[in-house]
């Protein structure tokens, strides 16, 4: 993704790379070596400005919908700009289904979420319905109720929409009080809330909607009876210094999300609720589950090759991580793009972002 030199023609000699700036701008133009008899895409486009340091999502979501930008990158509309491009702008809104799992993890080894009790307690008295609205709402995603998305094998064979049928996930994402505080009992607090005076360490993004969403879950957790400390860092140091290691001791990631990589159940589940994919350093596990039965189910579903019994096997696999709550799965993405008024704009449905092999200027 570099701008070729104007100057170059050699089809076997590298072109200098240029049009690069870190953290401010990718600019692309045309390869010249390009041949439209040789290739399907159509390549509408002569050059691509992609400029980077869009902080405010709202500011550059309006400068999109007005004109003065054409098309959203790898980030999504906050609540403001999408209210504001369904009221005015409806004709210049994409909404794609997004295959992917949005929870709050759980880190099974930090106490007291090292209790199963605690970790059900902690999902029945979520409103998942509340970090959904700080998202943008129902038009963003449909609440979770597991962690197989729909359109992905297994999503059918785990319960669906409706879910898995444990009494701890409502449907509507609303929260149970006295079902929390039925297992917080059963953890061993008589009164119905956590009663330790340990801090537990919540790390998120500093980006995006992720604040609110973070700053939503403390306070969820808190009304249960935690005491929290939340820290907002950027993505990177997030990933990087925190919640994929272990060794940071991270109570739980508001933050966490998982995407397909390919229409399957493994690329789901495997790598962020296996316990053999623990790793000292980029662990994709935040809340380091480990249980053999889980492991051994899911080894044993990748290596069935008819169709109808993986997606069972997933399914399954599916409902005993749920069942074990490592986390608290809220949204099922659906994933808005918005663009200028002057483009023809093309989503590509594997990734639901803009394929700019496609798209045009009117």
């Amino acid at each position: 993704m570099i701008e070729n030199d104007p100057n170059c023609t050699s089809a076997t000699e590298p072109c200098k790379a240029i049009g690069y700036e870190p953290q401010k701008r990718i600019h692309l133009v045309r390869n010249t070596n390009w041949d439209k008899a040789t290739d399907y895409k159509p390549a509408y486009l002569d050059e691509i400005d992609n400029v980077s340091g869009n902080d405010d999502p709202d500011v550059a979501s309006r400068r999109i919908l007005t004109g003065d930008a054409m098309v959203n990158g790898d980030w999504t509309p906050g609540p403001a700009s999408l209210k504001l491009a369904v009221d005015e702008h409806k004709d210049q809104l994409v909404i794609s289904p997004g295959a992917t799992i949005r929870y709050i993890s759980l880190n099974t080894t930090v106490p007291p979420f090292d209790n199963l009790d605690v970790r059900k307690a902690v999902n029945a008295g979520f409103d998942r319905s509340a970090l959904r609205l700080a998202r943008g709402g129902e038009l963003i995603g449909d609440i979770a109720t597991h962690y197989l998305p729909p359109t992905i094998a297994g999503f059918d064979e785990a319960g669906g929409m409706a879910g898995t049928g444990v009494d701890f996930l409502s449907e509507d994402g609303k929260p149970n009080d006295a079902l929390a505080a039925e297992y917080m009992k059963k953890a061993g607090y008589a009164s119905g809330k956590y009663e330790g005076n340990e801090r537990l360490l919540a790390v998120a993004s500093n980006q995006g909607t992720a604040p609110a969403v973070a700053q939503i879950t403390k306070e969820q957790l808190e009304k249960l009876g935690f005491k929290v400390t939340l820290r907002l860092v950027t993505t990177n140091t997030m990933y990087t210094k925190f919640c994929s290691i272990p060794s940071a001791n991270v109570a739980t990631c508001p933050s966490a999300a998982w995407g397909k990589d390919f229409s399957d159940g493994q690329t789901i589940l495997d790598p962020v609720f296996n316990g053999d994919n623990i790793t000292k350093q980029a662990n994709n596990n935040y809340a380091e589950l480990d249980v053999p039965e889980i492991n051994e189910k899911m080894q044993a579903a990748k290596l069935l090759t008819d169709p109808k019994e993986r997606a069972a096997a997933w399914g399954e696999a599916d409902r005993m991580i749920t069942e074990n709550a490592p986390g608290v799965p809220w949204l099922w993405d659906k994933w808005p793009n918005i663009r200028s008024a002057n483009v023809n704009g093309v989503v590509n449905l594997w990734n639901t972002s803009w394929d700019l092999n496609f798209t045009s200027i009117k």
